[in-house]
């Protein structure tokens, strides 16, 4: 065999270690971020609501009245819900469904 051969198993095992022991730095960790989170998250299901932040847009499809309220598990858009328009008593529609927390620029 050649030492070409040798360097390129030697190379290529050393990124594979060091790639491995970044994967269970990084894992341990943000682990107890993560778990907090999906605690978090299980929950708000469980109440029947959705993490803060989360808001849904009813809107009337005869007269245009919308309003926006708590996000609620289950909803989607296109959703005829059962609240009604105080205008004209139509049900209301999901129309959007969106979070009002800041995003991160990562700008450069």
């Amino acid at each position: 065999m050649s030492f070409e051969y040798y360097y390129i198993t030697v190379v290529s095992l050393v990124i594979f270690i060091v790639a491995l022991v970044i994967a269970i730095i990084m894992n341990s960790r943000y682990y107890k971020v993560i778990r907090e989170y999906l605690v978090q998250a299980r929950g708000a299901e469980a109440k029947g609501q959705a993490m803060s932040g989360e808001v849904e847009v009813l809107a009337c499809p005869r007269c245009g009245y919308s309003t926006t309220i708590p996000f609620r598990v289950g909803d989607y858009v296109g959703k005829v819900v059962g609240e009604t328009c105080p205008k004209d008593g139509e049900r209301l529609v999901v129309v959007a469904i969106y979070s009002l927390r800041p995003t991160e620029y990562q700008g450069s």
